[in-house]
């Protein structure tokens, strides 16, 4: 190698990404420059592999100027086999070079992870389990802060905090003991019930997921109740129902119709529970009659509930009791048929109807966070209202809410990958440290992979119900590692690489896609049977930009293949 040569080259900057699969003792070096080059690549490579100091070598001469380029690329901390011949070539494609080197174990062994502990002071990413959520959340009172401008935005700790119920609650019941006419005698049904008994009311506990954690409103900072100034008639949802109403068995029992009481009553119970919210920050103060939307004269007030109480709630308490009503083992009679409801018993009745007034809030708690939502937990009664930052504005998670921006259940979801539990935020203490918005995702996607044996996912607005982004998982248990060396950099520091847990996928961004192009992706999903997954709009584009960063990692020859772009995610 000539040094003058070497010393005159251009410091063209390359990319290089370290490529390995699980349970495959296979080491693979993408190597490509930046800009491209315009002709192809030369055919004298010459490798020299330098474990002492975690170097590879590389020199080759471009054709036609004869210069001499040499690169120092780092190679992350495996168990390599110095005995095992490697192949050094260029790709057929002429885009950029390939390296394949032998391991002795493969890259996730733990051998290999007690051989190359981390440095003093760093911190590998563990895996995202809810468990270990849990564990970091019950050391104490907990304080909630944005991830973006470290505001606090809780206004007093979290105490109590314990598991969501899962989404899937009602058909694991089903699932397991059957339908309600088998000869269990309705041990599905009686599961159910003493679930929602059970999670019903949770007053002062808040909820936590794979993706959020659900607050309830009474302990949100005065900037973001302003945001959500209608939750006093949310708060004690059930509470403000049963003093409100009198829900009467008396009286019409299948059609579960609710009784007001007087309007005098109702009035007087209206006033206390719809007093504008204090307001502890700046912001525009709400009146009463601006809240609920009605005037402060007592007749309007009441006329204004009974409509809008037949709205609401009618639909919600109909709902189990036309389930239920007609079950024949809904009393756990072993399959015995009532032949009217007359011949229910009163205690019975009671309970029925104690179900129906939990029914609601309990399926809206169980309804998770709209970080994600798969099409078979979709309820479209429902709309998500995204929260934000009473700061920056940044966004922090979201609420359910049906016919109006109350939070249907009196609780947010905040999302863990815009929340910190801990100052400062990411800090070694804070319990959502790892959560980043691309790992919650691939967390989430892996695992409707595999409960669904499926590969083929379409990503869809949760709003407008188009699709979006058009994925294909290739390798869920890949390690990549990425980064830039330069020509000819004999003396600088050639720093070091690490391989990080991901998935290989390929996408395609249907943000902006035409009418034909929607309608192919639509008969795509049909026509392999794509699972379909909902998130809201601002997360496709946050998880977007992410799969077009990380494309970037590969070199061009790789990264389409039948019109899906090559990418990647951490997991």
């Amino acid at each position: 190698m000539a040094a003058p040569a070497a010393a005159s080259a251009p410091r063209r900057q390359w990319r290089y990404t370290w490529e390995a699969l699980t349970h495959l003792p296979l080491l693979r070096l993408y190597l490509f420059p930046r800009p491209a080059f315009s002709s192809s690549f030369p055919s004298d490579l010459r490798a020299d592999l330098r474990l002492q100091g975690s170097l590879l070598h590389l020199s080759f001469s471009l054709p036609g100027d004869g210069a001499t380029i040499a690169l120092r690329v780092p190679v992350p901390r495996v168990l390599i086999d110095p005995s095992a011949p490697f192949e050094c070539r260029a790709a057929a494609a002429g885009d950029h070079l390939e390296l394949l080197l032998a391991l002795v174990l493969p890259v996730d062994h733990p051998v290999v992870a007690a051989a190359f502990p981390p440095p003093a002071g760093a911190e590998l990413p563990a895996p995202l389990a809810l468990r270990d959520d849990l564990k970091g959340l019950s050391t104490g009172d907990v304080h909630l802060y944005c991830r973006n401008c470290s505001s606090r935005l809780t206004k007093q700790p979290l105490r109590k905090i314990m598991e969501m119920p899962s989404v899937d609650w009602e058909d694991v019941a089903d699932n397991w003991f059957g339908g309600c006419c088998t000869s269990f005698g309705g041990a599905g049904e009686k599961l159910v019930s003493q679930f929602i008994s059970a999670y019903g009311r949770l007053e002062g506990t808040s909820l936590l997921d794979a993706t959020a954690i659900t607050v309830e409103t009474d302990y949100l900072e005065a900037n973001l109740m302003f945001q959500v100034a209608c939750s006093p008639l949310g708060r004690d949802f059930v509470d403000m129902k049963k003093a409100i109403f009198d829900v009467s068995d008396e009286n019409d029992h299948t059609a579960g119709k609710i009784k007001l009481k007087n309007s005098e009553e109702q009035a007087k119970i209206i006033a206390t529970h719809a007093q504008p919210p204090t307001i502890l920050e700046e912001g525009p103060s709400v009146s009463s009659s601006e809240t609920i939307g009605v005037s402060q004269t007592n007749q309007p007030v009441t006329s204004q509930i009974e409509t809008d109480t037949d709205v609401y709630f009618e639909k919600e308490l109909d709902l189990l009791l036309g389930d239920l009503g007609h079950c024949c083992c809904v009393n756990g009679s072993n399959g015995k048929v009532e032949d009217s409801p007359s011949q229910i018993s009163l205690r019975n009745r009671q309970n029925m109807l104690e179900i129906k007034r939990d029914y609601k809030l309990t399926k809206t708690i169980s309804l998770g966070s709209s970080f994600v939502i798969k099409a078979s937990n979709l309820l479209n009664d429902f709309e998500w209202v995204e929260l934000f930052c009473g700061r920056c504005s940044s966004p922090l998670g979201s609420y359910p809410s049906q016919s109006s921006l109350v939070p249907a259940d009196g609780r947010v979801r905040l999302f863990k990958c815009y929340t910190s539990t801990e100052i400062p935020v990411t800090g070694s203490h804070d319990v959502f440290r790892g959560h980043t918005l691309e790992r919650v995702f691939v967390n989430l996607l892996l695992e409707v992979a595999e409960d669904e044996i499926s590969f083929r996912t379409v990503v869809r607005d949760l709003k407008t119900k188009r699709p979006m982004l058009q994925l294909v998982l290739l390798s869920s248990k890949a390690w990549l590692s990425s980064g830039w060396c330069y020509e000819n950099d004999t003396n600088g520091s050639h720093g070091t690489t690490d391989l990080q847990p991901s998935v290989k996928l390929l996408y395609s961004d249907y943000r902006n896609a035409s009418e034909a192009d929607l309608r192919t992706v639509e008969e795509w999903a049909s026509k392999y049977r794509a699972e379909e997954l909902y998130m809201m709009r601002r997360q496709i584009d946050e998880l977007t930009e992410c799969l077009g960063s990380a494309m970037d990692n590969f070199p061009v020859s790789c990264s389409s293949l039948e019109g899906l772009l090559l990418s990647s995610l951490r997991r």
